[in-house]
């Protein structure tokens, strides 16, 4: 994976996350797996096709996921996670994927972002080597996948 594009998509989560109030973004860890396996409590996955094919998810703690749900949701406490709470956890992995897009265009590379998905559950989503990178916040943990093939 290119440095360049790796540095693109965590800029976009950073800043994303900032647009929100979030602070104290630091990262904490890097591994590397075989394949994008995803093993937290929730996770929301953007796939991209086009110049670049694969995903980047965000994964995190259900407290974590319930505190950024209410962010979203201008405050919102969020008690159960229900289909508002993961659409407004979605919604800002789209807007990260979205300033990503962007940034890979400004690299002359053009790409299709798919709508979010929202799992509540451990899954594989693909087979690219992948890159996990933790980042503690406020709100708790939340780990970025970086699965993608250029």
């Amino acid at each position: 994976m290119d440095v360049n594009y790796i540095n693109a998509i965590m800029e976009a989560f950073t800043v994303t996350l900032g647009q929100f109030g979030v602070a104290n973004i630091k990262r904490s860890n890097i591994q590397k797996k075989n394949k994008m396996y995803l093993n937290l409590d929730l996770s929301t996955i953007v796939c991209f096709q086009g110049g670049i094919e694969g995903d980047i998810a965000l994964s995190m703690p259900i407290d974590t996921a319930k505190k950024l749900a209410s962010i979203m949701m201008m405050g919102m406490t969020i008690t159960a996670f229900d289909d508002m709470a993961k659409s407004a956890v979605g919604e800002l992995t789209s807007m990260m994927a979205g300033s990503c897009a962007t940034k890979f265009s400004s690299f002359g590379v053009s790409v299709k972002i798919n709508p979010p998905r929202v799992i509540l559950e451990s899954a594989e989503i693909n087979n690219f080597e992948t890159l996990a990178i933790d980042f503690d916040t406020d709100l708790g943990k939340i780990e970025l996948n970086v699965g993608i093939n250029l």
